[in-house]
């Protein structure tokens, strides 16, 4: 495509400075699995990360984390966009396309701070809403050598059933989910397009939950949305409106790209 390229550099230079506010006592590692367009069966792989502190958690991508640390170190040193592109080459760690982050319980507590990337950066904040769960006392799984238990909940328009253990008494899991008796290690949505599966838990304390200081543009989840559909069905519209005039781009064959049936799957709607 030829305007990609410049997009992306501008993408890839992020900022290094962040906020401290909260330090890590457990880490966990889920596989990720997800589907991105309405239009298409594919389920995309990822590894999230849930970081819980005293007071906060953070969930957020490990690839695309690890991605970030890549380019910055790149760039940092002075290198081009082409030098970030050979050492991402060269990295362990796929591509995301997951950049968004949940901070339970931030800025304070019973509240959910968002951020998410799209070219721009978003953020908005929201009541930490605790779904209302069924527990299934009857039904039981072994994930990552901890017992866990069945629930379900409807919750943000998806049916989640997901595996919770009470022998790690943290009322937290991946996403938005919350408020059982115990840490969320396994959750699905009733459609098969979200998966999150433990794979790892750790124990640290040497490293800081911390929000990247950038240029936020301050919405709600509903605008953010709208933002995301029309960078998908209209991107040069979408870059428009930040000023940057642009072409619809071309594919590998030299003809012009469509955009018009690229619907983004979200989490909740």
């Amino acid at each position: 495509m030829k305007y990609t390229y410049f997009l992306l550099f501008i993408l890839f230079i992020s900022h290094i400075k962040a906020q401290e506010i909260d330090s890590v006592r457990l880490r966990i590692h889920y596989a990720t699995q997800f589907k991105r367009w309405e239009n298409t069966d594919r389920l995309r792989s990822d590894e999230h990360v849930l970081d819980i502190g005293k007071t906060t958690s953070k969930f957020y991508s490990w690839w695309e984390t690890r991605t970030e640390e890549i380019r910055d170190s790149v760039l940092a040193r002075g290198g081009t966009f082409q030098d970030v592109q050979n050492a991402l080459g060269k990295s362990l760690y796929p591509r995301s396309y997951q950049y968004y982050v949940i901070y339970k319980n931030y800025p304070r507590k019973g509240r959910i701070t968002c951020t998410d990337k799209e070219f721009k950066d978003y953020i908005y904040e929201e009541d930490l809403e605790k779904p209302q769960w069924k527990i299934y006392t009857d039904e039981s799984m072994t994930i990552a050598d901890y017992q866990c238990q069945k629930a379900q909940t409807d919750f943000r328009g998806r049916t989640w059933t997901v595996w919770f253990t009470a022998d790690i008494p943290i009322s937290d899991g991946p996403w938005k989910l919350c408020g059982l008796p115990g840490l969320i290690l396994k959750a699905e949505d009733g459609k098969g397009e979200f998966l999150f599966d433990c794979i790892e838990i750790k124990n640290t304390d040497k490293e800081a939950i911390s929000i990247p200081k950038r240029n936020y543009i301050k919405c709600t989840r509903e605008s953010l949305k709208q933002a995301l559909i029309k960078s998908a069905k209209d991107p040069v519209g979408y870059f428009r409106q930040f000023g940057i005039e642009t072409d619809t781009g071309t594919d590998a064959n030299g003809k012009p790209l469509k955009y018009g049936d690229k619907i983004p799957v979200f989490l909740e709607y």
